[in-house]
This record gives structure tokens, sequence and C-alpha cells, in this order.
């Protein structure tokens, strides 16, 4: 613990010397604010500190590397190397954190400056005083006048979606805390059990926020085109040509920033709203000065405030799934490990991954060792019916296993079989001819746009065939695993779709032709 302690103090202060080293030359978003001491402080101070937060999210990076490295070793000193760099992570990341809050506060005393500065500068119109009618820029009599209709109606729709938009970013941030919660559980756990109960968890968490990205991005883009269009033509219409000229550059340094920090961005979607929102609210800010709506900015001003608590920058998680499978090649020897004191063991489902067996032969009654010719590793499997099926080995692939058969048939095997099992689904390769494939029957409802790209996304090389307005077929799907996930992913865009796995062997595809 305390080696760890050092470890990370070093670290730190690494990334001190890095970023006292590197801090860049800033420049005044407000050219008029470059003689305003106590502001160019405060930009100073948020460039070091974005540095030392990439500095340490590089840490974390190499840090999550070893653990993903370390997680396929099952063995005690893996654990121990597991549990000091969790240690190490958790510390860092607790930096990280600490340099967060210190950079809200920044922004926050930056942007009050920039924002009173601007508000200062400002007049009243003098005809809205007298049309102010409450303390709601969009209940002003003399904004809605001098806005087109239509345009004010698609204006208050897209404000009235505003609260759906923050609820979707806050609740992709609180995920993406449980995401690296379970994940940091799912690269320690020591058994497949333990890991794949959480990697269920985990996989739900991931896909719900896959979702809630591009249903973020579908309405944001919305909101924000149709607020910028407005407030543009307002302020042009009222020739205030200073303002737009503050708030286009506002603009420029989002998207600035934005680039920036495509490295350590959880998700661009997030970014545009976090970066894209304040403007739209100091926009409102800006035009409700203008009004006289005095009450109005300063519910602008903390909704801002509370916009810059949600955080792009954060360290990204790549989540690798973790395969349990023990490969063995088939061996003989003189004299069967197995006998009555070590019978041979049941057969292991991998509940992830892919491995081969050979199928020796499926028999009313256990059998008697010997008649395997002294061939380990073997493996017995009960099935439903009460029989037994016995394997041999375990391969990586197809064609190893291929291979093994025909040793198996020199050493006097009558017929042995290839059988695969992939996510726990079990082939007979050999009856089959080629592994079963499966596909998605979708009825209910039509698939909206953020279907389709979850879709695209998650299974790029199967095809989504329509059938008529609210049946959809999705294939192939080389598991069951893969079909499934994608489902429950899918369910998550509409509650209302319906939606089956079909198992589609060979000769159903031969029939259907």
């Amino acid at each position: 613990m305390i080696k760890s302690k050092l470890i990370v103090s070093g670290l730190l202060f690494a990334v001190m010397s890095v970023a006292t080293a590197q801090a860049q030359i800033v420049t005044a978003r407000i050219p008029e604010l470059e003689t305003n001491e106590t502001y160019m402080s405060l930009m100073r101070n948020d460039a070091r500190l974005r540095i030392k937060t990439d500095s340490l999210m590089s840490v974390v990076r190499q840090l999550r590397g070893e653990l993903n490295r370390n997680a396929e070793e099952r063995d005690s000193l893996a654990q121990l190397r597991s549990d000091s760099i969790a240690v190490i992570l958790n510390d860092t990341e607790a930096a990280i954190y600490a340099m967060r809050s210190q950079k809200i506060k920044l922004i926050d005393q930056i942007n009050t400056i920039e924002q009173e500065h601007v508000l200062s500068s400002l007049g009243n119109i003098g005809e809205a005083q007298s049309a102010a009618s409450s303390g709601s820029i969009y209940a002003n009599a003399y904004f809605q006048k001098s806005i087109d209709t239509e345009d004010f109606k698609a204006l208050m729709s897209s404000h009235g979606k505003e609260a759906t938009a923050n609820k979707h970013a806050q609740a992709y941030v609180k995920n993406y805390t449980r995401i690296k919660e379970l994940y940091d559980k799912y690269v320690q756990a020591q058994t497949e059990s333990d890991a794949e109960n959480i990697y269920t968890e985990l996989s739900a968490v991931v896909d719900e926020n896959m979702v809630l990205e591009r249903q973020l991005t579908k309405l944001w883009n919305e909101i924000y085109d149709q607020k910028s269009y407005v407030y543009s033509y307002f302020l042009e219409k009222e020739g205030r040509e200073d303002i737009l000229e503050i708030t286009e550059n506002m603009m420029s340094e989002a998207q600035q920033e934005k680039l920036q920090s495509i490295d350590n961005c959880i998700s661009e979607s997030l970014a545009d709203y976090r970066l894209q929102k304040p403007i739209v609210l100091n926009y409102e800010v800006y035009v409700a000065k203008l009004l006289n709506l005095t009450s109005a900015i300063d519910s602008l001003s903390n909704a801002s405030r509370a916009v810059r608590q949600i955080d792009y920058r954060l360290p990204k998680i790549d989540i690798e799934r973790r395969s349990f499978v023990d490969y063995q090649a088939i061996e003989f020897s003189q004299r069967s490990p197995y006998n009555t004191s070590n019978p041979i063991p049941d057969c292991i489902v991998y509940e992830y991954g892919t491995i081969y067996r050979i199928l020796l032969g499926t028999f009313k009654y256990k059998q008697a060792v010997s008649i395997f010719r002294n061939a380990s590793p073997l493996c017995v499997e009960k099935l439903e019916d009460g029989r037994f099926s016995y394997y041999a080995g375990g391969f990586h692939s197809r064609a190893e296993a291929e291979k093994a058969v025909e040793v198996l048939k020199k050493k006097g095997f009558r017929n042995p079989q290839v059988v695969e099992w992939c996510d726990g689904y079990k082939t007979n390769i050999s009856e089959a001819g080629e592994s079963v494939s499966f596909r998605l029957v979708i009825s209910g409802a039509a698939l909206d746009d953020t279907a389709r790209e979850i879709i695209a996304e998650m299974a790029p090389d199967c095809e989504l065939s329509r059938l008529s307005e609210n049946n959809f077929i999705i294939g192939m799907f080389a598991s069951r695993a893969m079909a499934d996930r994608v489902a429950q992913a899918v369910c998550k865009c509409d509650p209302a779709l319906v939606i089956n796995i079909e198992e589609i062997r060979p000769e159903e595809d031969e029939e259907e032709e």
C-alpha cells in the first residue's frame, strides 16, 4: 500500500512538471479582457490543469491495459498484481476527479467574468421594456413579435425537449460511473461464473449508454440548430453584431476544445451537449438582458453553471471480453490417467468463447475408461435423455479439431466427430456440415433511426431486411449470444418491439430456397 502511494505521488509530481513546462500561451476569448490580469490568470491555470488531467488520463489507460493483460493469468501471483494495480488506479482516478472539481470552479469564474463584461456593455431595447409580460423571454411580447410564427413554434417545441436531453446526458454520465466500477471488478474476477455474472450487467449498461448516446445526438442537434438560428436571427434584426461575434467565437472555441479532447472524450454526443448548451444559455442571457428580464438572467446563469458540472473528459474504458477457455491437445499414454479415484470429469460449458472437442461416442450408461484407449484429456456430458456423451481434447480452431479426428481414426476410434461450443451453445459440426446461424425476427413497431444505427454498429456484417411496415429480419449471426445482445439493445430503443431469435440450420436454408 505504501509503495503504491509513492508511485502515485511520483506520477503526480511528473504530471505537475510536464504541465508547468508545457503550459500553453492562452488568449482571451473576449479581446477586451486581455488586460484583465485576474481573467488571464484563470485562463492560464485552466490550460495547465487540462495538461495535468490529460497526462493522468494517459496513466489510467496504461494501468487499465495492465489490468486487462493480467486478467488472462489466473494464478495467485496475477491476483496480487491486479490488487496492486487496482490500488494505484483508484488513487490516480481520485486525483483526476480532484482536478476536475478545480477545473469546474475555474470555468465558472472565467464564465462569470466574461458574462459580466458582456452584460455591462448591453443596454435594453426600449420598446421591449414596455412589452415585457413575464420573467421568460418566450412569454415576452416583443420577442414573440420579432420572430416568424412558424419559427417561434419550432423554438418552443425544441425548448420543451431540453429536459429530456439533459436527462439523457445525466443518465449517460451516471452509467459511465457504473461501467467503470463493474469493469474493474470484471477484470479481477477469478472464475468464469463470477466474470460472466458481472459481464451480463456490464454489457447491459454499455448497451444502454449506446442507445442514450444516439438519442442525445438526435435530440440535441435539433434543439441546438433551432435555438441558434432563432437567437441569431433576433440579434441580427436588433443590429447586435457585437453579441453575434462573441457567440460565434464561443462556438469556434467549443469546437476547438472538443478536437483537443478527442483522445479523452467518452462520448462525442455528450461533448457536444456539454460544450454547446452553455452557448445556448449565454444566447438566452444576452437576449434576456436586451429585453430587461433580470430574473431570467439569474435563472439562466444558474442553469449554465449546472450544465458545466457534466464532465465529458473522462478516461475511456476499452472493454475486452474475457475468455476462460482452456485448450488441450489430445495425448495418449501407456496408462489412462482416469480411474475410480480420478474419474472422467464433467464437460465444462464455457459461457463465452469457442472450443472444439471430439465426440468419441454417446452411450446409454457410463463407460469404463478402458474403452478410450488411454486418450486424455477426456470429459463426459450427461444429456437430457439420460445418455452420456464422451469427448476428448479441446481445440482453438475447427482445423485443429479435424486433424485430431484423423489421429483418433488411426488409433481405432470408429466415428469421432467435431463438436463446437460457441458462447455455451453446442453444434455437432460433423453432422451439420457447418455451424448453425441465428437471426432476429422483429415485429410490433417500425424501426426508428436510433434502432437502425444501433444495429449497424453492433452487427455490421448482418443484413437488415424489411418484410412489411412493422416486420423485419436481421441476420445472420454466428452465435446466439451475439444475436441476443443485439436484441436487448434494440429493445431499449422501443419497448413496443417484439424480437425473437430463430436458429437456422443449413438444410433449412435449402428448403427456403
